[in-house]
């Protein structure tokens, strides 16, 4: 087996093992009984330096933590990164190398965001791209990947709104006349999650719309019809 091979097959060891470490709740009845019944929420998000959470790091973490009643704690921090930013991402999110020259390391920040969230359910707008970052971070520090229950609002968004055209958290903040605050920064971020998270989990879940099945006429039906067109 080549190099190239054993990358491949390490990266696919890796994604399954995120895969399998990501929790996600998939009933919709279960996460509204969980809320009516006052569970407590952490609507989370974070800015990173890349796309593959192999090779790019978390920058900045924000975390709202609520029930169905009220906000109980708020969480936000920037990361020190391990390199320069890209140009794409310092467009995308306005953070800077010089934003985080002082700000604390992983180190510190990456565990006071797991206590912070303990006992909490999850909320997150494609959360695999979180939990996938938050994970390989604790990992990358001896811990074990999150235990929390998790709730992907992208993923309850496209089950409660079928025929939107775009189901991106900015689009659906608009749509909920949500302000947005500062997009892709990730106390803001976390906020607008959780508003949305609150409005989608009321809605009535859309009836599947049912397939029509072609009619099968019977031979004579079918003679009878044809006479009359002659």
């Amino acid at each position: 087996m080549d190099c190239r091979q054993n990358k491949l097959q390490k990266l696919a060891v890796q994604v399954l093992f995120m895969n399998n470490n990501l929790h996600l709740i998939a009933s919709n009845k279960k996460i509204l009984s969980l809320y009516e019944d006052g569970a407590v929420f952490c609507a989370f998000d974070t800015e990173t330096s890349g796309q593959n959470p192999e090779n790019s790091n978390i920058i900045e973490i924000g975390a709202v933590k609520f029930t169905k009643d009220r906000v109980l704690e708020k969480f936000s921090s920037l990361i020190k990164a391990q390199s320069p930013l890209n140009p794409f991402i310092v467009g995308l999110t306005g953070i800077n190398d010089k934003m985080l020259e002082n700000a604390p390391l992983a180190e510190k920040i990456i565990p006071e965001s797991r206590n912070f969230c303990k006992g909490t359910i999850l909320l997150a707008h494609n959360a695999q791209f979180d939990l996938r970052f938050m994970n390989a971070e604790s990992q990358r520090l001896g811990f074990l990947p999150l235990q929390n229950s998790a709730v992907d609002t992208l993923r309850l968004s496209r089950i409660m709104l079928p025929e939107n055209k775009s189901w991106k958290q900015t689009f659906l903040a608009d749509q909920f006349s949500i302000d947005k605050g500062h997009a892709h920064r990730a106390f803001d971020d976390a906020k607008v999650c959780a508003e949305i998270f609150k409005i989608l989990i009321k809605m009535p879940v859309p009836q599947k719309k049912k397939k029509q099945r072609p009619r099968i006429y019977s031979e004579q039906t079918y003679s009878l019809a044809v006479q009359a067109l002659l």
